[in-house]
């Protein structure tokens, strides 16, 4: 399966959108408690400003200190997404959406069916 970065035209609208995970896969700025304690509070709030701050003790992720700005985006990104995925199932509901079979899909995207047929039918066999 081509695994190169997706072409404009395979964007979908809800792919800039954030995408839930958990604070282990934020690109930020580790920082254990006891350095935090020593920087006080407005050294920590000015790394922030700069990245989100994951605060740590004994290697475990306890806190984040992010700037408003970035969570404000986050909040915008994570809006605009419901509304993308509430719209799409209004469409659904409706029937104002077209509905494509999946190979015509995975020829909109370059991928390849039988591959994806293979692949389900693997985790089928698999999850009984």
């Amino acid at each position: 399966m081509d695994r190169a970065k997706p072409t404009a035209e395979r964007l979908t609208s809800l792919q800039h959108c954030v995408l839930p995970g958990t604070v282990a896969d934020m690109t930020a700025l580790r920082m254990p408690v006891s350095t935090a304690s020593r920087k006080g509070v407005s050294g920590v709030v000015s790394a922030a400003e700069q990245q989100r701050v994951i605060l740590t003790s004994h290697g475990r992720a306890v806190a984040v200190v992010d700037s408003a700005g970035n969570l404000d985006e986050d909040i915008r990104r994570l809006r605009e997404g419901s509304l993308a995925v509430l719209d799409a199932a209004a469409d659904l509901v409706a029937g104002r959406c077209l509905k494509f079979s999946l190979d015509d899909v995975c020829a909109r995207l370059g991928m390849d069916a039988d591959q994806i047929r293979s692949l389900a039918e693997r985790r089928a066999k698999g999850a009984r």
